[in-house]
């Protein structure tokens, strides 16, 4: 088999961002996450240069990775595999119960767990990150993927149902200086696209309206 070789100048630097004036933890969250962000990379480009799937290349484990690189071939029975079966989501409150066994909890109240995790207090549209975005987008989502970090750039606010203050989303929104506000139950749900919101990272809220 060919070799397929990586150059270090093709590969996509990481998210921009200022470790070294990060708390200790979300510094080392951040660097986790740039390696967890080039090791997805590298294989897409390796399946780019052996002209193969990039979702079958993803089934490959590092070792088998290694090898390919160096040009000795894929597991014969890459074929044969498949992706693990798509699950439901977590509900956004659960506990493990005997077994294992995912059971949902109620929260106490609506805004019980609200909290900010970036401050500032902005106004702006609802947006669910697909179709188009409003100028003054508020994006509303129910986890804080970090698939979603390259919509932060010139949005108003971000709204999660679940989140931390160290999710890899909540330090880039600090970054951006964008308020960010998680633990927002049902938001998806209570705040439509369209809808105009008051987000204030500052007190960790956020209201339907325009805060007047």
């Amino acid at each position: 088999a060919d070799r397929l070789p990586v150059a270090p100048s093709t590969l996509p630097q990481p998210t921009q961002a200022s470790p070294a004036a990060l708390p200790p933890r979300e510094a080392l969250r951040l660097r986790i996450r740039w390696v967890q962000e080039l090791q997805i990379r590298l294989v897409r480009d390796v399946a780019r240069r052996a002209g193969a799937d990039p979702e079958r290349m993803g089934l490959l484990r590092w070792p088998e990775l290694v090898t390919a690189l160096r040009g000795d071939g894929l597991p014969a029975d890459l074929h044969l595999r498949g992706a693990p079966s798509a699950t439901p989501p977590l509900p956004d409150s659960f506990r493990l119960a005997d077994g294992g066994v995912v059971v949902a909890e109620r929260t106490r109240g609506r805004g019980d767990s609200l909290r900010g995790v970036s401050a500032g207090r902005a106004v702006g549209t609802a947006w669910d990150g697909l179709g188009k975005r409003p100028p003054d987008a508020v994006l509303v989502v129910r986890t804080l993927d970090p698939a979603l970090a390259p919509l932060l750039p010139g949005l108003t606010g971000l709204v999660a149902q679940t989140g931390s203050p160290l999710s890899h989303l909540a330090v880039l929104a600090r970054e951006f200086h964008l308020p960010a506000v998680v633990g927002a139950p049902d938001a998806v749900r209570r705040f439509p696209v369209g809808a105009r919101l008051t987000v204030d990272g500052t007190a960790g809220d956020v209201q339907l309206g325009d805060g007047s």
